[in-house]
């Protein structure tokens, strides 16, 4: 029976007791709709995924909490889950060769609505991982988010609560009967802030890539690395051809 939980999405502190019943479903595997400070979106918790043996790089089962993420967005398997992490100190700790631009990012706009693309550490498994061995990770703002990661003590592997091509729910009566229904666990929390999807931004190719325009504006994140290098940016950045899942 899937479970609702209504709940201020603005306060500090959400319902302890709410908190610690979608994470403990979570860290079993559910598959759960969430509100974070952009959009709505439909994930799992990655330490339920993530084990140490040696079938840890293996695609879930079908039916998996993991899997029907892709069922319910109508999306190919192929394509990556961005994750939600507690803080800055995730890029280490899921990322490798982090460049120090992405570090000053962090800083600036973590948590908040910037998502980036780093190439992944060994320890991500590698269904987690986009084509080009890289994961994207967010701190996100939302105080349900952070204490849904620090009660999990883990990642949120999340993504847009829409079937693709559809628009990203804002507010939770903007969410489709059919990604609702197909969910284990619900949090209400009304209306998002940010109303917006996140900015999602990569180094990897050795300069900065926007890979999709968000909440974030890009001039903030330009002024953000002019700052950082102690004057105007060297280049206009570039932008990826098509659109990246939120």
């Amino acid at each position: 029976m899937r479970r609702i939980y209504r709940i201020d999405g603005t306060a500090p502190r959400p319902s302890r007791l709410a908190i610690a019943h979608a994470a403990a479903d979570l860290s079993r595997g559910a598959l759960a709709l969430l509100p974070t400070e952009t959009v709505y979106g439909v994930g799992v918790a990655v330490s339920a995924f993530a084990g140490d043996g040696p079938d840890r790089d293996e695609l879930p089962d079908e039916g998996s909490g993991y899997r029907r993420i892709f069922s319910l967005k109508r999306r190919d398997l192929a394509q990556t889950v961005p994750w939600l992490v507690s803080g800055i100190e995730a890029l280490d700790i899921h990322g490798v060769d982090v460049d120090p631009r992405v570090r000053a990012l962090a800083e600036a706009f973590w948590p908040g609505a910037l998502t980036i693309v780093v190439k992944a550490a060994p320890s991500v498994p590698a269904f987690m991982r986009a084509a080009d061995g890289t994961v994207a990770l967010r701190a996100s703002a939302s105080p349900v988010i952070l204490a849904l990661t620090r009660a999990c003590s883990s990642p949120l592997a999340v993504t847009s609560a829409n079937t693709h091509g559809r628009p990203a729910p804002a507010s939770f009566s903007a969410v489709e009967p059919r990604v609702l229904n197909g969910v284990d666990l619900a949090i209400d929390a009304g209306e998002t802030v940010c109303r917006d999807a996140s900015t999602i931004v990569s180094f990897v190719s050795g300069h900065l890539e926007i890979l999709r325009a968000g909440a974030l504006a890009t001039a903030e994140i330009e002024e953000a690395l002019a700052r950082m290098a102690g004057g105007s940016p060297d280049a206009t950045p570039h932008r990826a051809d098509g659109p990246i899942q939120p």
